[in-house]
Order: C-alpha cells, then sequence, then structure tokens
C-alpha cells in the first residue's frame, strides 16, 4: 500500500478518520505504524497528502490528515476500452486501470466474449471498487476511474463513443494493438509532441477481435499498432499498452 485511501465513510470529524478494514490490519501488521507516525494519504477523487497516526488497535486505525494538496490529472489521458474478461482476469484489468491513470473503463461485448460474463456480480460498482481502490493505492493516485459496461457492440462503437467524444473528436487517437500489423505504437502515436491529446485504447478478448470487430474500429478512425511478438493475455496486454504510451510520452 503506496498511499492510504480514505473514502467518505472513513471520516469521523474534521481531518479526522478511522480505519477498521484491511487496509488498518496493512498498517498494523506490515507497515507496522504507531501512534504518532505519518504516512502518504489521498482522498478518494481529491487531494493527498500526509496524515499522522493518532491510534491504533485491534480493532481500528484513526488518522489525523496534516497536508493534502490537489495533484494534476495524469497526461496523456487515457480511456481504456476492454472486451469484458473472464472475472478473474477482469479483477486485475480493474487494478491496472485505476493503478496506471485511466480516466474511464468501458467493457464491451464481443464476438468472443462469453455472454455469462455480463451476469457476474463483479460488475455491480460496490464490488469493483475494491479492485479500483487497490489499484489507485498502489498506483499513488486518487481519481477513480468511471467503468461502464456495454453490451451491444456496434451501439457502443457507433452511438455510445460519438457522444463521449462529441468535443474532443478531431484531437482523440484511438489505438488499436494487432499482434498482426508490423507498425509500431511511435507510427500511429508520436510523443512528446502529441502528449495533450486523449487517448483511447481498444484491448480485444482472448483470441482477438473478429475481422467484422476490426473493420468497424478502422472505419470510425482506431489505427492498428503492435504492442510486441508475443500473444499477451488480456491484463498483461492491458498493462504492456499503458506503459508504452507513458515510455512514449517521457522521452
Amino acid at each position: 500500500m503506496n498511499l492510504l485511501i480514505l473514502t467518505e465513510n472513513d471520516a469521523t470529524g474534521e481531518h479526522r478518520y478511522c480505519i477498521d478494514d484491511h487496509r488498518a490490519d496493512h498498517i498494523r501488521n506490515v507497515l507496522k505504524l504507531i501512534s504518532g507516525d505519518h504516512l502518504e494519504v489521498g482522498l478518494l477523487n481529491g487531494p493527498q497528502g500526509t496524515a499522522v497516526v493518532e491510534g491504533v488497535s485491534s480493532d481500528a486505525v484513526t488518522i489525523r490528515t496534516e497536508q493534502l494538496e490537489l495533484v494534476p490529472e495524469p497526461v496523456p489521458i487515457i480511456d481504456l476500452i476492454c472486451a469484458l474478461p473472464r472475472p478473474q482476469t477482469l479483477r486485475k484489468v480493474l487494478v491496472t486501470s485505476a493503478m496506471m491513470g485511466v480516466r474511464r473503463l468501458y467493457l464491451v461485448r464481443a464476438n468472443r466474449v462469453e455472454k455469462s460474463y455480463f451476469q457476474s456480480p463483479l460488475l455491480q460498482p460496490r464490488n469493483c471498487e475494491r479492485y479500483l481502490i487497490e489499484g489507485l493505492s498502489q498506483g499513488k493516485l486518487t481519481r477513480m476511474p468511471q467503468v461502464s459496461v456495454h453490451d451491444r457492440f456496434r451501439r457502443f462503437f457507433e452511438d455510445n463513443l460519438s457522444e463521449d467524444y462529441s468535443e474532443d473528436s478531431d484531437s482523440l487517437c484511438q489505438l488499436l494493438p494487432d499482434p498482426e500489423c508490423e507498425t509500431s505504437l511511435a507510427g500511429v502515436y508520436p510523443c512528446p509532441a502529441d502528449s495533450s491529446r486523449p487517448v483511447l485504447l481498444a484491448i480485444g478478448p482472448e483470441g482477438g477481435w473478429v475481422p467484422f470487430e476490426v473493420e468497424l474500429m478502422e472505419r470510425i478512425g482506431f489505427q492498428r499498432f503492435r504492442i510486441g511478438r508475443w500473444m499477451l493475455r488480456v491484463e498483461t496486454a492491458v498493462a504492456a499498452a499503458l506503459a508504452q504510451i507513458e515510455l512514449l510520452r517521457i522521452q
């Protein structure tokens, strides 16, 4: 836990919070903090800074925040489309998305997505939130990704996206990893000159997108590129693509 994420439910008064879940166990047993020690904290979707431990018991940890400051949004703004994976993979995608600063996470239907995945309890906001917070804590970020689920492929790409990006349509960079493409990311997303452009990244299901899906995405502006010579799992492809974007940004 690199950053303790605090929510409104933890608040007990002005600048004071009580932690009584797995985070408290981590503070006690891993960080081994005691009264008077300091730790890094962040308010969910808000500022981050430091806090002092005021009390540690077997039931809870109480802290008081001291210096909190708003942190600028990551650049570039990255939104992620992910063909809905099986629940155990989705947990990893949620953690990685939050950890690596994704703003929006769209979970979509694809030809090679099992219909049963859309019945997973993990798609309920209260269930996926814990994995998003885990990712924020690891990545030392506080902004929770916005997660939405879309069970109609064509409607999502042809209607929903045009609504969400009506103001960014000219500058939006739409990226589609494809192991059969020979063009590198730098060939379709030159950086750092374009690092302020919002990015929309689409990651397919295990087994990949079918030709119809690729053709539709290319028709509305997605550009194919090759992450590497490997066939990757969904959660690995997400991390690899986000890392390549970051690498180009900082060069």
